[in-house]
């Protein structure tokens, strides 16, 4: 089980493609990690809506993975 003592920030993207791509090859090599999706427009879109927002920078994705997988994880994302 991952966490905030065990963990380290592996990667950041607003694309949800790329996190795919990243969890994808997580998964693939049996390396256990945690996603967290944030709204970068939590206080503004109720008020004006997300007209005229570009869709793929209203999230943020952090990806998460243990201390001791860090290493092998930054490898093979690199690898690919």
């Amino acid at each position: 089980m991952i966490t905030i003592f065990n963990r380290k920030e592996l990667f950041i993207t607003f694309s949800s493609e790329e996190q795919l791509r990243i969890r994808n090859i997580l998964r693939d090599n049996g390396i256990e990690h945690y996603v967290k999706c944030q709204s970068r427009n939590f206080w503004n879109r109720g008020r004006t809506g997300s007209f005229g927002l570009n869709s793929e920078y209203l999230y943020d994705y952090k990806i998460y993975v243990r201390n001791k997988d860090y290493e092998k994880a930054i490898y093979l994302i690199n690898k690919r």
